[in-house]
Order: structure tokens, then sequence, then C-alpha cells
């Protein structure tokens, strides 16, 4: 994976970060700090890796994304790519995405949510479409 990454800009620093990222989306534990874990899911000639940045229920939600491939074309408005689903099953939309527009092999920015209106348990990040796949779900358990 890591030479695959590395062909395509050998000093690319987000190609390195997905090589030594953690591969398991089911991974539900948070680190010695507390933070929820970053996953990472390849799938689709895709790798997407979700870092959550700020999970502060009482302040607006944000996670890092960051998408590599060398086959296809990032073009997705990630204002309609991704959604946050709460433990009820309710949706919310991104209010803002800080990072390039559509196009490209490699994307890397900040997706940020308002603050949720109610408590969950967990939170599930999904991203919708991306390379023929219809959808990448990465959750977390939030401690109560």
């Amino acid at each position: 994976m890591s030479a695959l990454l590395g062909a395509c800009d050998a000093n690319n620093a987000t190609s390195s970060a997905l090589a030594t990222a953690p591969s398991s989306a089911q991974n539900l534990e948070t680190n010695a700090k507390g933070a929820l874990e970053a996953q990472t899911l390849e799938d689709g000639s895709v790798t997407v890796k979700v870092i959550p940045v700020q999970t502060n229920m009482n302040a607006p939600l944000e996670f890092e994304i960051v998408m590599d491939t060398h086959s296809v074309d990032l073009a997705n408005d990630m204002l309609k790519t991704v959604v946050l689903r709460d433990d009820a099953g309710k949706e919310y939309m991104p209010l803002k995405w800080a990072g390039p527009g559509a196009g490209g092999h490699h994307r890397q920015g900040t997706i940020q949510f308002g603050q949720l209106k109610q408590t969950t348990k967990t939170l599930t990040l999904l991203v919708k479409n991306v390379a023929g796949v219809p959808e990448r779900v990465f959750e977390w358990e939030l401690a109560q």
C-alpha cells in the first residue's frame, strides 16, 4: 500500500499518513487522551480517512477527511457527499467544507456540522458515492 501511495508523490504527507493509519472502521475505542480515533477505509480504489477533530456536543462538530486515489477523479461535492447520523437515525448535513474544490487524486479538508440538538451515544459519519461505493460508514461510540 505505501509503495502505491508513494508512487504519485513521494513527499506527499497525506499519502504517508494514510499508509500508517489504522485500517479498521470497526474501531470504536478512544485513544489514551479520550479523543476519538481516526478510521480508514479502502474500497473502490479510494482510501478515505476520517479524523474526529471536534466532537464536544456543546459546539459544532468537525471531522478532517483525507481521500487518496490513483485511478479516479475525486470530483464529489463534499457538502452533498458527507452526512452525520446520530444513534436515533437522524441525519445532519454539513454546514461547511474547508478544503480544495472538486477534482484531483488527493483531497484533504475539514467538514463542519452544527451543534447537535440532542444527546447521542454514537456518531456515524457517512461518505456516499465516492468511486462507485454507495456508502462508507465511520462510527464512534461516545463516552457517557
